[in-house]
């Protein structure tokens, strides 16, 4: 599921009849680092069916690789996720969270989602966002709602629908190259849901790999900024997924990202001219993404509303 929320559409609404004062840089740079982080980010899931235990006499990696390669053949799903982050500058904490709920579906790519983003330190306190996400005519077309004002943009950038159009099992081969460590941790029930929970570790390689691949895409990525010597400093990523065991359906996830960020700017500080608040507020970052995944296969369709196909079209390098 890639998020694509534009920067310029939140500091718009963040200062909307607010004069020209504009959004902290730290809260912008929060921002960018949830869209970085979401970049790739996709689970599936179902509810139980039958009695059977799929994972019974396999490995914590193989359970993960079927039930990997088993959402990569879903033609479509509904997705809840919560993000939080907190990070301190001197005696302020700026903390946000951002709880959203998408349908997506798969081939052809398109995407439904509403979000609500809450920043305590800004007036008014929450954003809401609603975004329609499609790809046709070998473009992808985004139209965006920010508290009340459509906007429409078109990407045609060749790296970006490369990756887009990526061959799923190119995908997984990714993550499975990466994977350093897998675990089963225990079996807990979900609701009426039967499942195993594991822990994946993944080696900071994957976030050089996903660079590579999201290079020139939408969300604006500074290649100079996060070059492969950055990246190698990231360390690894925890990756947590409770697995239906009737079905091998990825059912809820969680990334607890709170260490890496703060590896992140600590290779930031050490290479470039950082100023001290912002590594700061690295240093003390928090942040944890939850999400849980439903109707497999079986999610509603839906359409673009005609307002938004009549919103005035923005570029995004503006």
């Amino acid at each position: 599921m890639i998020l694509n929320v534009d920067l310029k559409s939140i500091q718009y609404a963040a200062i909307k009849n607010k004069g020209e004062k504009k959004m902290p840089k730290k809260v912008a740079t929060l921002l960018l680092i949830t869209l970085l982080c979401l970049v790739g980010l996709t689970a599936c899931t179902g509810a139980s069916a039958g009695t059977s235990d799929l994972t019974k006499g396999k490995t914590a990696e193989q359970i993960a690789e079927e039930a990997f390669d088993k959402w990569y053949g879903l033609a479509n799903y509904d997705m809840s996720m919560e993000i939080y982050m907190k990070t301190s500058v001197g005696a302020e904490d700026t903390e946000m969270t951002m709880k959203s709920d998408a349908t997506l579906f798969q081939n052809p790519l398109k995407m439904k989602m509403t979000a609500n983003v809450t920043i305590p330190m800004l007036e008014p306190q929450t954003m809401t966002f609603e975004q329609y996400m499609l790809t046709e005519n070998e473009k992808m077309t985004i139209y965006q709602q920010v508290d009340g004002v459509w906007q429409k943009m078109v990407i045609d950038d060749p790296a970006t629908m490369e990756l887009m159009q990526m061959d799923p099992k190119d995908n997984l081969k990714l993550f499975m190259d990466s994977l350093k460590k897998a675990e089963i941790l225990a079996e807990e029930k979900i609701e009426q849901t039967n499942t195993v929970k594991l822990e994946l570790v993944a080696s900071s390689e994957v976030f050089g790999r996903i660079m590579e691949q999201t290079a020139g895409n939408p969300l604006g990525i500074n290649e100079g900024l996060f070059g492969p010597a950055i990246l190698a400093q990231i360390g690894d990523l925890k990756y947590t997924l409770w697995i239906d065991k009737a079905t091998l359906n990825v059912i809820k996830g969680q990334m607890n990202l709170s260490e890496n960020i703060r590896n992140l700017g600590a290779a930031l500080a050490a290479e470039q001219d950082m100023p001290a608040e912002l590594q700061e507020m690295f240093s003390s970052m928090e942040f944890v993404v939850d999400y849980t995944v439903m109707n497999h296969n079986n999610a509603q369709d839906f359409t673009v509303p005609e307002e938004a196909k009549r919103a005035r079209e923005i570029v995004m390098n503006e």
